[in-house]
């Protein structure tokens, strides 16, 4: 059974930076998306991959190819 990935929906701004503070008090950093063609990319350091588009990511979530850090461990 694949668990459902349970996405931030607050979070805190660090002022002047692309950085954000989550609910568990863990520090992520914005990414900020390239256009190309009409289509959103995102550049990811996942092995295996340099670019990915949104609908990869979304559906790399909902194939279920997406661990917490704990659970890879």
């Amino acid at each position: 059974m694949k668990k459902d990935i349970k996405l931030p929906t607050e979070y805190r701004i660090i002022a002047d930076s692309s950085y954000i503070v989550l609910p568990d008090q863990k520090v992520a950093r914005l990414l900020t998306p390239t256009i190309r063609n009409d289509v959103t990319y995102y550049n990811l350091f996942v092995p295996g991959y340099t670019r990915m588009s949104l609908a990869d990511i979304e559906a790399t979530i909902k194939a279920g190819q997406v661990t917490k850090a704990a659970d890879s461990k």
